[in-house]
């Protein structure tokens, strides 16, 4: 295919979206703005070999995620100006400023909010998923890519669901094992104690005295299984 006819095949493409991708592709081309021209930016060395130990545990080997303890502490938050795969996504080209991404003045020291608002880029981004194109469009906080890849981040957030992570719990949590070995004692030992049950009757005053030795059906019984 000579270039003539490329440039036509692109500009029958370029035809056939809607005219609000037509004219944000004519005021931030991609090829100047998209990500695929910008490259995020590599993780530190640290990070790096984190993650190449945290992909060679063994999910099997891991504890149990949910075990509450009173002495549980609460885990740290984590450091907001830590290096993370979803905070590279959201590159810029300091020549070529990302529309989707606030600025920062390095004179004043001050921040300019971003030229295109979140409402707006989601319009954009569905209007680009409708027409294929979206790997087109700069990376923003609403891309597929950073959506995904904060979901991934954010899957162990919650508190005591993470590797080494215990919360406290509830007290019916915590005493819920010693609970249960009671009741299965208890139902281990039943049939002696039904028996006991039809044999056994007392007097009302006198407990330790049995009423000639009748069956009498548990009458003044008092040696009910405690929880």
């Amino acid at each position: 295919m000579s270039a003539t006819q490329a440039h036509q095949a692109s500009q029958s493409l370029v035809s056939k979206l809607p005219l609000r991708l037509r004219n944000f592709f004519a005021r931030y081309p991609p090829q100047v703005y998209s990500a695929m021209v910008v490259p995020p930016p590599s993780p530190p060395p640290a990070v790096e070999g984190a993650n190449e130990d945290s992909s060679s545990l063994n999910l099997g080997s891991l504890p149990s995620p949910y075990t509450p303890s009173r002495e549980a502490k609460g885990s740290k938050r984590p450091d907001p100006t830590a290096w993370s795969p979803s905070k590279a996504l959201l590159c810029s080209n300091p020549k070529h400023p990302n529309p989707f991404l606030p600025k920062k003045n390095f004179c004043t020291g001050k921040w300019y909010g971003a030229r295109i608002g979140l409402r707006q880029q989601a319009d954009l981004v569905k209007l680009a998923k409708k027409y294929s194109v979206e790997a087109l469009l700069p990376p923003g906080r609403k891309s597929t890519a950073y959506k995904e890849t904060r979901r991934l981040e954010r899957g162990l957030q919650i508190k005591g669901t993470g590797i080494g992570q215990k919360v406290k719990g509830h007290k019916w949590e915590r005493t819920m094992e010693t609970r249960l070995e009671e009741r299965r004692k208890a139902m281990l030992e039943m049939p002696e104690i039904i028996r006991l049950w039809k044999q056994v009757k007392f007097y009302p005053t006198m407990l330790s005295k049995p009423l000639h030795g009748g069956r009498g059906h548990g009458r003044g019984w008092k040696k009910w299984p405690k929880r």
